[in-house]
Formats: structure tokens, sequence, C-alpha cells
């Protein structure tokens, strides 16, 4: 009888097997797992992840966006499933697991929005969810300027809080404006004569900038991002017949102190009657001394003249458009392509209003100043109005009628107006300043044009928001 002997496998072929199919049970646990979870993603539908957006630019300019990622992709989603609370108008297009929502317009400012996406679902079907995400929106700081014994402070101060900080102190500042990191302020000499400073609110440093001629130095604007400059110097101007030059000069702070002329049509320096950076951009508005309105884009050189206009008012907030004055009066020049509409306001309580000082949003809306003429004619009401070219309606009116509206600014996301008041004008007390005097006693109160509420005010004028 024949033994047959079997001996058992080497040990590193049972540790091989052994692994074999610990590993193929551990794979296939996984892909059960996987397959749970796909599953179970499948019937939950797509959900939002996380959500990014600028609470302080959705405030400043138009066609903010809010990207909302979502853990999966998703199929096209439209403008449609798209609601924002409170209203504001928007767009939505989607790519991969991203849903973009892009603002139509600026948003309000320190306000609680809810944007809700309806509908979004997966690419290979399954369950329609509904993503939804809350923010607040952020406010820009307001600049303001208050005259007053020994010195003249630059405030800067919150929409809603009643903390006031001094950015600058000193004598004499004829106007102010914030640009970059500094505060650009002017003063004048009894001849007239002017300089342009430069202070640093956080290092108190202060210096004066080298100007090219001398003569009054006014008209100060600067762009809201970046740090460009403008401003005009007016001096006498030789030649055959006696003028007064208003030369527009920029210098951008970022890169120096370099003082350059903005050239015209000519290829010379351009003088101007009037002018104005557009919000949020580096293009200049201007109407020279030739009666000649003009965009003017800074980057390139490139000047567009956009018609003929001897008064220049203001840029609307938005950006849109421009107000002008000719012989025929008022007028809001579109500076896209230079259309122009006439300005005519609508009744007010059955009355006619004159309309002066005057914004007008891409919508045709206006903010302006109007008179309203008592039916003897021998009185009157100084009133702020806002026209939706149906009817006016009074935003603010001095208290019985006594003082002034003396000027305005409307905020960048035209949900407010900051209005300069002279509660009296039969005591007209001038601070006598040699260049842009104002009376001593101006108030500027912040009034909501959706309301007319009054929601603060302020010992000053010339608020600037930034």
């Amino acid at each position: 009888m024949s033994h047959i002997s079997i001996s058992p496998p080497p040990v590193e072929a049972r540790s091989s097997r052994s692994f074999r199919r610990t590993f193929g049970w551990t794979v296939a646990a996984l892909l059960v797992l996987c397959g749970v979870f796909l599953a179970l993603g499948y019937l939950q539908g797509p959900k939002l992840s996380s959500a990014q957006v600028d609470a302080d630019a959705v405030v400043a300019s138009t066609d903010q966006t809010l990207r909302l990622f979502v853990n999966q992709s998703i199929a096209p989603v439209d403008s449609a499933a798209v609601s924002v609370e409170p209203a504001a108008e928007a767009t939505a297009s989607s790519d991969g697991d991203l849903v973009s929502v892009q603002f139509e317009q600026p948003l309000d400012y320190n306000t609680d929005y809810t944007v809700t996406v309806e509908g979004v679902v997966s690419p290979s079907g399954g369950p329609e969810t509904t993503l939804s995400y809350s923010f607040t929106t952020g406010e820009p700081e307001l600049y303001y300027l208050d005259r007053g014994v020994p010195n003249d402070e630059i405030i800067r101060t919150g929409m809603s809080s009643q903390e006031r900080s001094v950015v600058f102190a000193g004598e004499g500042i004829q106007e102010f404006v914030p640009v970059g990191d500094v505060v650009a302020f002017t003063t004048a000499a009894a001849d007239r004569t002017g300089t342009l400073m430069l202070a640093n609110p956080d290092t108190g440093v202060s210096e004066q900038v080298l100007l090219p001629e001398v003569g009054e130095v006014a008209d100060l604007d600067a762009t809201r991002s970046g740090a460009l400059l403008g401003f005009t110097i007016s001096s006498d101007d030789p030649g055959p017949i006696a003028a007064i030059s208003h030369t527009l000069y920029t210098v951008d702070l970022d890169r120096g102190r370099d003082v350059v002329a903005v050239t015209g049509l000519d290829g010379e320096p351009m003088r101007v009657v009037g002018w104005q950076f557009v919000p949020g951009s580096t293009t200049i508005v201007a109407i020279t001394t030739e009666s000649t309105l003009v965009r003017v884009d800074t980057t390139k050189g490139l000047v567009v003249p956009l018609g003929g206009y001897f008064e220049f008012d203001r840029v609307s907030a938005d950006g849109s458009t421009v107000v002008v004055n000719d012989t025929r009066g008022s007028a809001a020049v579109t500076l896209s392509d230079g259309t122009e509409v006439r300005l005519h306001p609508s009744r007010i309580n059955g009355e006619q209003p004159f309309i002066g000082q005057t914004d007008a949003d891409a919508a045709g809306n206006l903010v302006a100043k109007m008179v309203l003429v008592g039916e003897s004619g021998a009185s009157f009401s100084s009133i702020l109005a806002f026209d939706d070219d149906d009817e006016s309606r009074i935003l603010h009116q001095t208290v019985d009628d006594k003082g002034a509206i003396l000027d305005f600014r409307v905020s960048p996301n035209n949900q407010f107006v900051a209005v300069e008041v002279q509660p009296n004008v039969s005591e007209f007390d001038s601070d006598e300043y040699v260049m842009n005097p104002r009376p001593q006693s101006v108030t500027t109160y912040l009034v909501e044009i959706a309301t007319g509420a009054v929601t603060r005010s302020m010992e000053g004028f010339e608020a600037v928001w930034r």
C-alpha cells in the first residue's frame, strides 16, 4: 500500500491568499458603502456646501456676484429660479457645482438678505432641492467737514452710528476729499492763491503737493477705488484777451506725486467750467471752457465729445448720466452714447415746481432741489424732491420754510441722500472763507429716499461716502 503525503502550502502562499481575500472583502465593502452614499445623495439631492460674497462690494457697485458652491454637479440653473428677499433684481448661471447669482443694482446698506435658488437637481435627475443663503451687507464710512474755531475738522463716521473721529484738524480748509489712504484738502491765502495738502489719518503726517502753477486750487474729486485725485488750478491766462484758466489736473498717489494735466481734443491742457470722475471708474466727465461736454478715458487719453452745454451740475450716483444746462434748461445726458433727455419735473400736490440741481439715474428717477412758489408769488418753499417721471414727492423741507437747501449728495447705492440745510436764511452768518464760503450754521441730514425718513444729522457739510 502506497502512502501519498501532501505537504501544507508555504506560509507565504497562505498569507498571500488571506491578503487577497481581505482586500477583496474590503473593496467590496467600500463599493457597497459608496453605493449607499451615492444612493443617499441621489435621494436627498444637491446641498449647499459653502458661499462667497463681498458684503462691502455689493452695496458699492453693480454686477456684484454671490457664489454658491454645491456638494455635487448640478443641471443648468436659470434666473427664473432665483429670488432675493428683500426684493432685488438678480440673474443666475451655473457651471458644474457652482451657481453664480449676479445682482443688477447695488444692495441696501446694513441689510439682511436671503437668496433662494429653487429646482436645483443633479444632471442625472433625482429629487429637486432648494438652495438658500443669507448674508448681511456692509455700509460705507461717511466723511464730512465741520468748520469751527480754532480749527476746521474733517470727520469720519458711520451711517448708523453716532461715533465720530477727527481725521484731520487745521485752519482754513476750503474743501476736501478722501483718496486712497489719505485725505486731500485745499487752503487759500487772502489773494486766493491755493495749496493742496495730503493728510494721513493713521500716521498724522501731512504734506504739501508741489503744483505746476500758482493759482486757486479747487474742484477736488477722487476715484472711489485706487488713489487718483483730480482738481483744477485757476490762474491769470496771459493773452490778447484777459481770462482765467481753469486747468484740470490729476495725480495718481499710488505712483507718486507727479501732477499731470488732462489733455483735451486739441492735445492741449484742458480748461473746464466743471468736472467730475464717473463713480466707480477713472473716467472723467467735464464741460470745457469752449462749452463742450466731453468724456475722458484717463487710462488711454481718449477724449469723446458728447454735445454742447455751458453749465455742469453733477454725474449721477450710479454713473450713468450727467446733468448739464444750456439756454433751453436742464438735461440729463447718457454718458455711454450722449443721448439727451430734457428735465421737466412732475407736479407736487398739483403745483408745478422749478427744478434746480439734479441727480438723474439710469431709470430716469430724479433727486432734485426744487422751488415751490406760493399762489401770490410772494412766498416760496425750498425743497428736495424725488421724481419718478410720474409724480414728485418731497424728501426734505426746512422747518416753516425759513431755511434753504444748499446742496445734496446721493449715496453710491441710491438709498440715501445727504441734504445740506441752512436753518434760517434771514440770518446769513457767513464764515467768510476766501473760497467756498458757507453759513456758520449748516446741518446735514441723511434721508432715506424710499421713505423720506431722516436717519441722522451732522453739524457740517460736504458729505462723502467711502
